[in-house]
């Protein structure tokens, strides 16, 4: 399994510090975020975000997890920050480790190079042109009680809404969930598994 997000446009993204269930729990690639309503506390970061449940002011999404490996495999970079460690146990990196006063930085593949720290990189929405492996495959229904929903399609042209646990989902869950301003561009599959383009567009 390879990354589970890829920017294949550049689009406009600002440094963040992710603060409440993202810090307790972790998080995906291609996670959507609100702001969390509390100013930062780590130098560098523009805003603080928590977990969007799709509801209300979409922030945007976090590019990466808290921390990003080369090759990554699945669910290898969503750490958590209190107990600092990954799915599997491994605690062989601290992620707030690192010196907050720091001044950061962006590589050439546009991720922050201060990935020791508290702060990664969220995309603005509807910016850019982007392909997420993680987004939601099946109905709100489906997920809460199995049996009593169905599976999600993707059509290129569907608006793109984000779900209650933080994903992208065709589904528009509840009426005042609002839209991403994203479209499916492509759903199709490849080695790494089923997967969604979505690209800006205008209502």
């Amino acid at each position: 399994m390879g990354d589970l997000y890829y920017m294949l446009k550049d689009g406009e993204e600002i440094p963040v510090e992710p603060q409440g269930t993202l810090a307790t729990e972790g998080w995906l690639p291609g996670t959507w975020v609100k702001y969390a309503g509390t100013n930062p506390t780590w130098s560098g970061a523009m805003a603080a975000v928590d977990l969007s449940d799709g509801e209300g002011i979409l922030a945007g999404f976090l590019k990466t997890g808290p921390q990003h490996d080369v090759p990554v495999q699945e669910l290898s970079d969503m750490w958590t920050t209190d107990t600092r460690q990954r799915d599997g146990g491994s605690t062989k990196a601290d992620w707030t480790a690192f010196d907050a006063s720091a001044r950061f930085a962006f590589d050439n593949s546009h991720q922050l190079q201060r990935m020791g720290s508290r702060i990664v990189t969220m995309f603005i929405p509807p910016t850019g042109f982007h392909k997420f492996y993680v987004f939601e495959t099946e109905d709100l229904a489906e997920r809460t009680t199995p049996g009593t929903g169905a599976a999600l399609t993707y059509t290129p042209g569907d608006k793109l809404y984000v779900s209650n646990r933080g994903r992208l989902t065709s589904e528009q869950e509840q009426p005042a969930h609002p839209w991403t301003g994203f479209v499916a561009a492509r759903y199709d599959s490849d080695i790494e598994g089923n997967y969604l383009i979505v690209v800006a567009a205008v209502a």
